[in-house]
């Protein structure tokens, strides 16, 4: 059984929280989407922040305190500076009363696992507080069993990394683990033995932290690993408090082990290219997921998955993969509708424009059929990506550069050849252009549908 707090949370209908300590806990730690939008505090001086924490209910029950930003770059992973790091934690949590505002929502700050040892511990005992101790890859050892154990009679509560639950002796502290941190930056999320592990401790709530984007969280939600035991949910998306419920279309889970393949035997990036291009639902969440990364416009495929990296593509794919969502037996014709058209549209645009250009208009002939596909509105699914003006000029107001290509191209799948050869000329192509373009398009496409 789960801890009674957590269970409270977990079914609670409503989270009532004082405004005047609320208040005060934004000014003593903002939230970090605070920080970055620059609204200013009345305490400048906190050095100290959170992330909000929510449950499954979507309500907000808890933060997780750490230092800012720009403290936190300039520490690195030695065991010194992560000491100093700790300490500087520390040392605020002991001199603000940031625990006692809370409410009833709970805390959670990260640790070393030595600081239990100390004697000004104690002093930080909060109501509702988790300090999740980091035991790197030490042992536990009998002094900090006996902490624990000795600190949880006086109300603490404590937490673990996932995979450290491996670690040497751990299993003496299993029964005196109240919560589990699943960090889904690290791919050891999903090792075998690790799930294997957790899972066989039923007791543990679990944490999910670092959900920066709407597939992370979704695949977490749906996932075959954890299932419902994952109850809390940390990070940049959680803290924008963006709705839970966009797209829940899922991508095609063949295209999904081909790219985890693909990445697994460091295949070229042109060759990831054409096969994230292969199942537009894929391209769509890639692209959603990179704004999560910088706040310029993305205008393609290839710097979408620049800005986002291998390293966290093959986990993101990792999480979709493990996710119960899957597109078998969907309709696959619109995909291939979308595809046929940003190709055709590409493959006009190849004879007068450059290749950025190209590839923006690839983008606008995807995107125009994916209304369908994701089942939302064009305003709703180009609100989620930062794409550039022209491709929502073309999309929202029939207007602008690529405009014309998206009219030849829905002019001529309609067959509607007066419209056609007005274009035409408007453009400078030749009819038998476009008529190579649209068969190249719709051979690409097929071939593609063949393959999933």
């Amino acid at each position: 059984m789960m801890p009674l707090f957590f269970h409270h949370l977990f079914q609670s209908a409503k989270v009532e929280s004082d405004l005047a300590a609320f208040e005060r806990l934004n000014a003593l730690s903002p939230r970090i989407s605070m920080i970055e939008e620059s609204v200013p505090h009345p305490e400048e001086k906190t050095i100290i922040c959170r992330e909000s924490i929510v449950n499954r209910q979507e309500r907000v029950v808890g933060h997780e305190f750490m230092l800012k930003k720009n403290i936190t770059e300039r520490v690195h992973t030695g065991h010194a500076m992560r000491r100093l790091y700790d300490q500087a934690l520390l040392s605020q949590l002991l001199n603000l009363p940031l625990l006692q505002l809370l409410g009833h929502r709970f805390a959670v700050v990260h640790f070393e696992s030595s600081h239990i040892l100390e004697t000004q511990f104690a002093n930080l005992h909060g109501q509702h507080c988790v300090f999740v101790l980091r035991f790197g890859d030490e042992p536990v050892t009998d002094a900090i069993c006996q902490h624990v154990i000795a600190w949880r009679k006086m109300g603490f509560m404590f937490g673990i990394l996932a995979h450290e639950c491996m670690n040497p002796n751990m299993d003496a502290l299993m029964a005196d683990i109240d919560l589990l941190v699943l960090d889904l930056n690290e791919a050891w999320v999903f090792s075998p033995d690790i799930v294997a592990k957790v899972m066989a401790q039923t007791h543990w709530p679990l944490l999910a932290c670092h959900i920066d984007s709407y597939e992370a969280f979704d695949c977490v939600w749906e996932s075959t690993l954890y299932a419902e035991r994952v109850m809390f949910f940390q990070g940049p998306f959680i803290s924008a408090r963006d709705a839970w419920g966009v797209n829940p279309i899922a991508a095609l889970r063949g295209q999904v082990q081909c790219l985890l393949d693909l990445i697994e035997q460091e295949a070229n990036t042109l060759v990831l290219l054409e096969a994230l291009k292969a199942d537009p639902v894929l391209l769509y969440k890639l692209l959603r997921m990179a704004k999560t990364q910088i706040s310029d416009e993305i205008g393609s495929v290839e710097q979408a998955l620049l800005l986002i990296g291998r390293g966290a593509l093959h986990r993101w794919l990792l999480f979709m993969l493990h996710s119960q969502s899957d597109a078998v037996g969907c309709d696959l014709r619109p995909r291939q509708a979308a595809l046929r058209r940003g190709r055709f549209m590409q493959n006009l645009a190849e004879h007068q424009l450059d290749n950025t250009q190209c590839q923006q208009i690839f983008l606008t002939g995807v995107l125009s059929q994916m209304e369908e596909v994701l089942q939302q509105t064009l305003i709703e699914l180009l609100k989620a990506l930062n794409a550039p003006s022209a491709i929502n000029a073309a999309l929202l107001n029939r207007s602008g550069p690529y405009f014309a290509y998206l009219q030849l191209a829905s002019a001529a799948e309609s067959q509607q050849f007066h419209t056609v050869g007005l274009l035409c000329k408007a453009l400078d192509l030749s009819p038998h252009t476009v008529k190579n373009c649209q068969h190249e398009a719709t051979v690409w496409a097929q071939q593609i549908q063949a393959r999933n």
